[in-house]
């Protein structure tokens, strides 16, 4: 018995500066990246089900091919500086997981988690079907965020005001993380395939565009 969990990450970066000239500079990168392995997390509960062995190792869930990042600002007279940044980013992954009661080879119930789902067809007995971990993708993400700031000499002491908009474009994320289907999750009818039964999906949701206003201040 052990912890034998491992994690590869291997990545590419490709960045371009430009340093500050005629007011402005403007940084812009591309991480092309692979993540893979067995050890998500130092709480990781791979390797608690032995259902689960050949299914372990594949793509981690932070596993993320495409970053492009842009940052850039100018700095205007009466000492204003407006900057902005830009990330986008492909897809992160996610599993499809079922979990169920099944005997052992002594008829003991066990409360199994597999990585797949059941499909049941017109006519046929219902079949599990595996897939990997982590097979499924997330949509890409695009995220924009302006700031202004001012300064200001408040008698001996140097101070600032700021002005953030995070989230310009106001999208609306969602970061599926598990989706475990029910066992009659995908009833297929002739060649249309359908949803018959309630999902249950771990994710988080970001939406919404944010504002922060604040003040700098230099002893």
């Amino acid at each position: 018995m052990g912890n034998f969990n491992e994690a590869r990450y291997r990545a590419i970066e490709v960045e371009l500066r430009r340093r500050l000239a005629r007011r402005w500079e403007m940084q812009a990168s591309y991480s092309y990246s692979r993540a893979v392995g067995a050890a998500e997390d130092f709480q990781s509960r791979l390797g608690n089900d032995p259902s689960t062995t050949e299914f372990e190792f594949g793509y981690l869930d932070y596993d993320q091919r495409h970053v492009v990042k842009l940052n850039g600002v100018t700095f205007l007279p009466r000492d204003w500086q407006v900057g902005a940044s830009a990330t986008w980013s492909s897809g992160l992954p996610y599993s499809v997981i079922s979990r169920f009661f099944a005997s052992d080879n002594a008829d003991y119930q066990q409360y199994r988690t597999r990585f797949g789902y059941t499909l049941v067809e017109s006519g046929k007995e219902p079949r599990f079907i595996p897939v990997r971990r982590n097979s499924g993708r997330n949509a890409s993400t695009l995220e924009l965020n302006l700031r202004a700031r001012k300064s200001v000499v408040i008698g001996r002491t140097a101070a600032a005001l700021f002005f953030e908009v995070f989230n310009v474009l106001n999208t609306d994320d969602l970061r599926i993380r598990t989706y475990e289907p029910t066992p009659d999750i995908l009833q297929i009818s002739l060649d249309t395939r359908s949803p018959q039964g309630p999902l249950q999906i771990d994710a988080t949701r970001r939406f919404g565009r944010r504002f922060q206003v604040g003040v700098q201040i230099e002893f």
